[in-house]
């Protein structure tokens, strides 16, 4: 073979898996090489929230987050679906990979006061938070070129959206014209400034389309520059963190175990790692399953040239708003968590198919003008597709949602709404649920539930999408990929959403994304460089 450069480490992607595997590298003394597909760095990361989610840690300043409690709640969530080997190595890896990325990089964390568990319910779960930490702001000159080369939306994203939501909800103001950026832009940075610092510079607009194997195993990659191929030669081992398939509708048709309308992270994420391992005879695990989220998609809205999804969260918790499906039933607690909504709206009737999607928001004018609604701020017009109408009568004849169901549905809710529950589906039952809700109101359940009662009447299709996919080659608990025959491929590893996910089908809390793949790419990082696996503490 001939090779056009030669490098220890080798490691595709420079998201919130990628940038800490190869700094785990390089600081246990490989040489390293970054490449990234895309012409800015930072992935689903940088445009994310920014907040990763370490279960079990002594930063809490309520007290000591256990392991114990960490696996009893992981496990709750699991329905059969998880690795308990690395559902354990990811536990107790968290708080070691906090104080190796603090150590190497301009990072610091600092927990998000007050952000519950997901699940806060479930045995081991934490209704006051603890477990979500979020990247403290960071200053861009302090990365010179690249704090222009970081991986963003459109401008116009930015007012619908988790990554928007989350920076309302932690209160993360940074002025006009100040180089502070905050979320995943600052965890992108911070960790970009780290490798930097290091000597370690990435390349962009660099796409790995080969993994090369001599021997049956995996010596290099093959990457596609703008104008030439180059073979680049890995001594030790090559690591998969170019994030999973949401992007590649082949995939998605072939795998996800139900309807998934559009991802809401960039269009980069089409399946290269996955089928690179799978050339090379890897074998797969949670393949059905994504980072599941509602999304709306506004008419005309593309991102380069396809459409675009965005996240709603804010308008589906807060009060007066319900979801229905076509017959205008309710069918899901609106103000739950967006991974767990998935169920829901990919629910398989045996005589009507997918009978909950797409659904809609169904909301009034009181709603309209106390909170906005997917950026269109109190007092401004609405678009059409906001499907304004007189009476529930009409809103049913433009948008085909059955009136007469629809009506009963919400005078059920109005019913309810007064008595203060919801017995159908328990919205406002659980911490989490008033979380993203009305911050005036004193409960749980008066944060979420409203009367619909108020016309115009208002309606927007929602459909499930999702962050990323959470299925991949499966991995030991260094990140080694596993062959069929269930042995590691020499020289291979993955990390991220390019992995078969840790946690199964569990969403923990926020940052249940960012966490896992910081862990696995700190690890497989360092287990690619020495061959060992890291020391806890």
């Amino acid at each position: 073979m001939s090779w056009d450069s030669e490098v220890d480490v080798v490691v595709l992607g420079t998201g919130g898996a990628g940038l800490p595997a190869a700094l785990s590298a390089v600081a246990a003394g490989a040489s390293v090489e970054v490449f990234e597909k895309a012409p800015t760095v930072g992935g689903t990361t940088a445009v994310s929230g920014g907040i990763i989610w370490i279960p079990a840690h002594n930063r809490c300043p309520e007290g000591e987050l256990t392991q114990a409690d960490a696996l009893r709640y992981l496990r709750a969530q699991s329905l059969g679906q998880m690795d308990d080997a690395l559902l354990e190595t990811f536990v107790r890896t968290g708080p070691t990979m906090l104080e190796f990325v603090e150590e190497h990089s301009a990072l610091r964390f600092d927990v998000a006061a007050g952000f519950p568990d997901y699940r806060p319910e479930l045995p081991g779960g934490q209704p006051t938070g603890g477990r979500s930490l979020s990247a403290g702001p960071f200053d861009l000159n302090n990365i010179g070129e690249w704090g222009q080369r970081i991986t963003s939306f459109p401008a116009d994203w930015s007012n619908v959206g988790i990554d928007a939501e989350t920076r309302a909800r932690l209160h993360v103001q940074i002025e006009e014209g100040s180089d502070l950026c905050v979320a995943g832009t600052a965890l992108i940075a911070g960790l970009l400034k780290g490798l930097l610092d290091a000597g370690v510079t990435p390349h962009t607009n660099a796409r790995a389309e080969e993994l090369i194997a001599e021997g049956g195993e995996i010596t290099g990659v093959r990457i596609a520059l703008a104008s030439r191929q180059i073979n680049v030669h890995a001594r030790r081992g090559v690591v998969l963190a170019v994030g999973g398939f949401e992007w590649d509708p082949g995939l998605v048709q072939a795998f996800l175990r139900g309807p998934m309308h559009g991802p809401v992270s960039p269009p980069n994420n089409t399946g290269d790692g996955l089928r690179m391992a799978m050339a090379h005879g890897a074998d797969l695990a949670n393949m059905g399953e994504a980072w599941w989220v509602p999304i709306v998609q506004i008419p005309g809205d593309t991102i380069e040239g396809k459409q675009r999804s965005r996240s709603v969260r804010l308008e589906r918790t807060r009060p007066r708003s319900i979801i229905v499906n076509q017959a205008g039933h309710r069918f899901v607690n609106e103000a739950c968590d967006y991974n767990s909504m998935a169920g829901a709206f990919q629910y398989l009737d045996p005589h009507g198919g997918y009978v909950n999607d797409r659904g809609w928001i169904v909301f009034d004018s009181v709603h309209l003008q106390r909170y906005g609604f997917l950026g269109v701020a109190p007092g401004e017009p609405v678009p059409d597709w906001f499907c304004e109408s007189a009476d529930l009568n009409e809103l049913g004849a433009k948008t085909g949602i059955d009136a007469e169901g629809l009506i009963r549905t919400i005078d059920d809710w109005n019913r309810h709404v007064a008595a203060g529950a919801d017995p159908d589906f328990g919205r406002g039952s659980s911490a989490y649920d008033g979380y993203w809700g009305d911050d005036s109101a004193t409960t749980a359940a008066g944060k979420t539930l409203g009367p619909i009662d108020t016309a115009p009447y208002y309606a927007v299709p929602v459909s499930i999408g999702a962050m990323g996919t959470k299925g991949g080659p499966r991995t030991d608990h260094d990140g080694r990929v596993l062959h069929v025959n269930g042995e590691p491929i020499p020289g291979l590893f993955a990390a991220g959403n390019a992995m078969a996910g840790a946690t199964g089908r569990a969403y923990g809390g926020a940052g249940g994304t960012l966490g896992p793949a910081m862990v696995f790419g700190y690890r497989a990082g360092y287990a690619a460089a020495t061959g060992k696996s890291v020391d806890l503490k």
